[in-house]
């Protein structure tokens, strides 16, 4: 085809077309057209990158915030929505041109404002003080290293350093304090009579054609939950090994075979005193520190005072640079070789440089290693050669089960033939979930899908744990369908009552505003008349919430009465008011304390700056490239 191709684009045509292709790269260049977005970024902004793991990982944990935050209200599926998502990955993407642009204008975060702000941080505190200890548990049950949430935190502090300073600089004057200060404390004089919706309620019939016609008008208001049920194979590496033994002898065998694992290693107790290179000070001047340091110690100072003074180690510098008992392979190289070439307690190391920078090590301990027996040894021997047992079965079934699924996806029974497996069934579940492996997300999720619940069709392998994971295929669908109206009547019923008795409330309120205004009644009189509750001269501030927050809305939204007093009827409670609106008295300022002043002062100053700040994030977004590859999110 390329021959037949070639052969008949040549002369006028050929020149004309290759004129046409060289258009775009005329104007835009080579660049543009091989330059794409990296193959594990899931977006791009300026010269720099999200990963796709980067965004992965900070999405499972806001979802883990959330989930801890909201309880059983939290919806899992709903959370893993691509709109949710993406709405992630847009916060992401400003937090990143916000520490771009705090980066251009010179700001930083210095190791003591951090170390302070840790310090802090009631989490890593033990009866009020900083605990090293803690604060090195609570980051190892996150996942996290110091390293990497000390980056993480100067990361945070850089994108929320910018909006305070954009809030420092906003300036509120005094007149604008008056003025907000008049609005808040501003209250309202008025007199009303009360009409109550429950004495209506009596008064309504509503017959069973009505309740009829409502239902049949209002079905997706009274649908039931739609559920499915499914059947699963399991494949499950624990179950195929429980009754796996090995003999007394065979035990024996291994264990001699492989006694030096069954030494608890050599172990070391060691302080250091850590001094980065960075925006502070440089390699050289970090290492001649080091070696000063370690020098002063040589001649007899403090190690301890030393460490609390100058070491760059939030985590060890307060406990004097103890590290506690250290293994081979807890450090990294450079720092082991030169504690474990130590040999009498008390001694120093000369200054040896890592990534994290310049160490001055002193050995405090040694544990020799000490052995485990063969009794000692033995469950453990015969646990681990289960588990790779159960490992290599395992591998090896799964994959036969993979292999079966993409052979035929329209049935579970060659699984369950070919692997000696049985298919289980789970009872109806909703989309929040059952029971057993219907409780697991990932299944819950499978079996919603198109390719379970619309084509029927065996879902790919789902990992339920590390060597366990299941297939299933939709059993039996129960879609949401309109309850019976026997099940609904009271409720519909009740819904109907309601309403009317609303509407009469509301006519009956009207009717006495025309009343008054076109009979000049005082509202005590005409109170009397109909037996109702009336209020009068009441002041009512924005803040009275006894009368109900759709009353405040509407009370402090009507204009100002000029000569006379204005007639309105308003929602309060539960029912109706009929309000005379009396007087309307502004706040007066100058009775505000220093502390309501500087309060109302900062309110001005985060409203003005919030909307300082999101100029900025436009303006950011408008002068730097933003590129998102949604099939990756």
């Amino acid at each position: 085809m390329l021959q037949a191709i070639r052969e008949r684009v040549t002369g006028v045509v050929a020149i004309f077309i290759l004129g046409l292709l060289a258009v775009p790269f005329l104007f835009f260049g080579v660049e543009s057209y091989i330059r794409a977005v990296p193959q594990d970024a899931v977006a791009t902004v300026g010269d720099a990158e999200i990963s796709t793991s980067e965004f992965q990982t900070s999405f499972a944990r806001y979802r883990a915030e959330l989930r801890q935050q909201q309880g059983d209200a939290y919806d899992e599926i709903a959370t893993n929505q691509p709109v949710v998502r993406r709405q992630h990955l847009e916060s992401l993407i400003d937090e990143l041109l916000l520490r771009q642009h705090a980066q251009e204008l010179g700001l930083t975060i210095s190791p003591g404002m951090l170390r302070d702000l840790i310090s802090q941080i009631p989490a890593f505190q033990l009866e009020g003080r900083f605990d090293p200890g803690l604060y090195q548990q609570a980051l190892r049950a996150s996942g996290r290293t110091p390293r990497g949430f000390e980056r993480e935190l100067r990361e945070d502090l850089m994108v929320r350093l910018l909006p305070t300073s954009v809030s420092f600089s906003t300036i509120v004057t005094e007149a604008e304090i008056d003025r907000m200060l008049s609005l808040e404390n501003e209250t309202r004089r008025l007199s009303l009579i009360e009409v109550p919706i429950a004495p209506f309620r009596e008064q309504v019939d509503v017959g069973d054609e009505r309740v009829r016609e409502y239902y049949e008008a209002n079905t997706g208001d009274f649908l039931t939950t739609e559920e499915v049920s499914i059947r699963y194979i399991e494949l499950d590496a624990t179950a195929m090994t429980d009754g796996l033994e090995l003999s007394e002898e065979e035990l024996r065998q291994r264990y001699e075979a492989a006694s030096q694992r069954y030494l608890t290693p050599e172990s070391r107790r060691a302080s250091h005193i850590l001094i980065e290179a960075g925006d502070e000070r440089d390699q050289d001047q970090a290492r001649a520190l080091a070696r000063q340091l370690y020098e002063r110690a040589l001649d007899g100072e403090s190690f301890d005072e030393l460490a609390r003074e100058y070491s760059d180690d939030l985590g060890s510098a307060d406990e004097g640079g103890d590290l506690g008992w250290i293994e081979a392979g807890d450090m990294v190289e450079a720092f082991e070789n030169a504690l474990f070439d130590l040999t009498v307690s008390g001694e120093l190391a000369e200054p040896v440089r890592s990534q994290f920078g310049w160490h001055v090590i002193r050995l405090e301990e040694i544990r020799p290693p000490e052995g485990m027996s063969f009794e000692e040894a033995r469950d453990e021997i015969l646990a681990e050669f289960r588990e790779r047992e159960a490992e290599e079965i395992y591998i090896e079934m799964s994959e036969r089960l993979v292999d079966l699924v993409f052979a035929d996806d329209s049935t579970l029974a060659p699984l369950a033939d070919e692997l000696g497996l049985e298919i289980r069934q789970t009872g109806p579940f909703s989309r929040s979930g059952g029971t057993g492996v219907a409780a697991n997300r990932q299944v819950i999720e499978a079996a919603f899908s198109d390719m379970v619940l619309l084509d029927g069709t065996v879902s790919d392998p789902i990992e339920l744990d590390r060597n366990r994971m299941v297939v299933i295929q939709l059993d039996e669908h129960f879609p949401a369908e309109p309850r019976p109206l026997d099940e609904v009547v009271d409720n519909i019923r009740q819904r109907l009552i309601n309403e009317d008795a609303r509407s009469m409330a509301e006519a009956q309120a009207q009717s006495l505003r025309e009343r008054v205004l076109a009979e000049g009644l005082s509202l005590s009189e005409l109170a009397a008349e109909e037996d109702l509750n009336v209020s009068e001269s009441e002041t009512v501030g924005r803040y009275d919430f006894q009368h109900g927050p759709d009353f405040l809305n509407r009370l402090f939204r009507l204009p100002a009465p000029d000569s006379e007093a204005s007639i309105h009827v308003l929602p309060r409670n539960q029912g109706f008011a009929v309000v005379r609106l009396e007087e309307v008295q502004p706040g007066n300022p100058v009775l505000a304390s220093p502390e309501e002043r500087d309060l109302v002062g900062q309110q001005i100053r985060f409203s003005r700056a919030n909307t300082e700040l999101m100029g900025l994030l436009a303006y950011l977004r408008e002068t730097t490239r933003v590129r998102v590859v949604e099939e990756r999110l």
